[in-house]
């Protein structure tokens, strides 16, 4: 699939449409498999973060890892030793796996990981951390055997992970507060809008007629009100909350 081909932020926002229609964590799980394989992704996590001295499975909100890598990883609780989510605990932007890099001889487990990942078919992935505003760490991961890294479509992952982790809390009832409603100013609305549409701070500032720095600090506001971590993750939770409309 390649960028010419692929309408990646449309397809990013059809699926976010339809997400939130539907009304099961089993039916997200479903759906997000059906699309991450158009990107050339067979399995995906959504899960919490914990320490590494923690298990992950209280942790995990939707599995869709294959069953016998699933057995395998948490049977040996490769977890403390696994380096793609090592990085991700001290990361706030998405990577390729492959960015997770270790020491095979002096970190022994590391590889076993990655080796066994290969072995299910896991051999090339991307993750996406969401950090909520109270300071929780998540993520969104996903493999396959060679996915699309184009950078507009790792973009629309971002996007997509980030509405699906968002649907599996508010569904599963965990951690998540339910978005209560007039959450946003008029103002805050329009700008977090015009992010949505892929402007920045001086375009929104040019078209709203006030300065960069007031806009920077409208964006600011609405992050925090939403309890996101950025820009992104913002729109993702004012458009779920129904501040913003696609």
């Amino acid at each position: 699939m390649t960028a010419a081909a692929v309408d990646y932020p449309r397809l990013a926002f059809d699926l976010i449409d339809e997400f939130d229609r539907l009304p099961t964590a089993d039916q997200v799980m479903q759906r997000m498999s059906t699309a991450l394989a158009k990107f050339g992704y067979s399995s995906f996590v959504i899960s919490g973060m914990p320490e590494p001295s923690q298990r992950i499975e209280p942790y995990i909100l939707l599995n869709g890892w294959p069953e016998g890598f699933s057995k395998l990883y948490i049977g040996k609780n490769y977890y403390p030793d696994d380096p793609v989510a090592a990085l991700c605990r001290r990361s706030v932007d998405p990577f390729e796996w492959s960015e997770a890099r270790y020491d095979a001889e002096r970190w022994p487990r590391a590889a076993e990981v990655m080796n066994s990942a290969a072995d299910f078919g896991l051999k090339e992935g991307f993750i996406v951390p969401v950090v909520r505003g109270n300071g929780f760490q998540a993520c969104v991961t996903m493999a396959g055997e060679n996915p699309d890294f184009d950078p507009l479509a790792k973009r629309a992952i971002h996007l997509i992970s980030l509405y699906a982790h968002a649907k599996a809390v508010a569904l599963l009832g965990v951690y998540g507060r339910k978005p209560s409603s007039a959450i946003l100013t008029d103002r805050e609305r329009d700008v977090m809008a015009w992010i949505a549409m892929g402007k920045s701070s001086w375009d929104i500032s040019v078209i709203l007629g006030i300065s960069e720095r007031t806009v920077n600090w409208f964006i600011a506001r609405a992050i925090r009100k939403l309890d996101a971590a950025n820009r992104t993750q913002a729109v993702v939770n004012a458009i779920r909350a129904r501040e913003i409309q696609l």
